[in-house]
């Protein structure tokens, strides 16, 4: 795993906000994203690192009941402002470097959704370990993060990464929390090679708007992938579940 040189904190959420902002105008993406985990969610579930919710309209819709958190107070009030008539939905501050707070710490969940959060997190054992036991026995964490470290360059740091991961270490983290998974799976070939090409080679700091709606038109043809078991990608996702003994 590439480890960050972390950058300031403040310089990272606002690079991380606008990011969130351009994202939201990819509905194509953020759909495929979220159909690599959609079957595990049902029942009680909790999104960390929610955003602005780019997927929590998603999961929402396929819920029992949702509490979705974050640490940023102005995307908090984004959902509470957009969920304020969903009776199902609990937005909730959750500093992920600490203890979950009481609303979340009472809770048990059928599945907990982490989409590009993690690496965000410098101990994600422990993060992984404090999210294993708020599962319900059986329940499913529902996790994609970015891959292959030697992507690691200019647009990781800016985001505040501290990691890209490969199956195996992925693997090792959850199952370090004794949570069973199968193998996890790579996708977007496409979107690693821009990737590699903007942090590592150009240096760059934010994601082009113009390349992700010109990346968004193409989805079509992006998602023939799904027919493949990628050697290689921008993310990697698995479902890793509580045993239920």
């Amino acid at each position: 795993m590439a480890v960050a040189q972390h950058i300031n904190a403040a310089q990272a959420s606002a690079i991380g906000g606008r990011t969130l902002e351009v994202f939201a105008d990819t509905p194509r993406i953020n759909r495929w994203i979220y159909s690599k985990l959609a079957a595990d969610i049902h029942g009680d579930v909790l999104e960390i690192g929610s955003g602005i919710g780019n997927l929590s309209g998603h999961i929402v819709g396929k819920a029992t009941s949702v509490v979705l958190s974050d640490m940023e107070s102005h995307y908090l009030e984004a959902l509470a402002t957009r969920f304020a008539d969903d009776t199902r939905v609990t937005v909730a501050r959750y500093n992920l470097d600490g203890e979950p707070p009481p609303e979340i710490a009472r809770r048990r969940f059928d599945a907990i959704v982490a989409v590009n959060v993690v690496e965000h997190i410098e101990d994600d054992r422990a993060l992984i370990a404090r999210l294993a036991a708020l599962l319900k026995p059986g329940g499913k964490l529902l996790i994609y993060v970015p891959a292959c470290p030697f992507a690691y360059g200019t647009l990781d740091r800016a985001l505040g990464h501290y990691r890209r991961y490969t199956r195996a270490s992925l693997t090792k983290l959850l199952a370090g929390a004794g949570l069973h998974l199968d193998p996890p799976r790579f996708m977007n070939l496409v979107g690693l090679l821009g990737w590699t090409v903007n942090g590592r080679i150009l240096g760059r700091t934010r994601l082009s708007s113009m390349q992700l709606a010109l990346f968004e038109k193409l989805m079509p043809l992006v998602t023939l992938e799904d027919r493949f078991r990628l050697p290689i990608g921008l993310g990697v996702y698995v479902a890793a579940e509580k045993p239920t003994a």
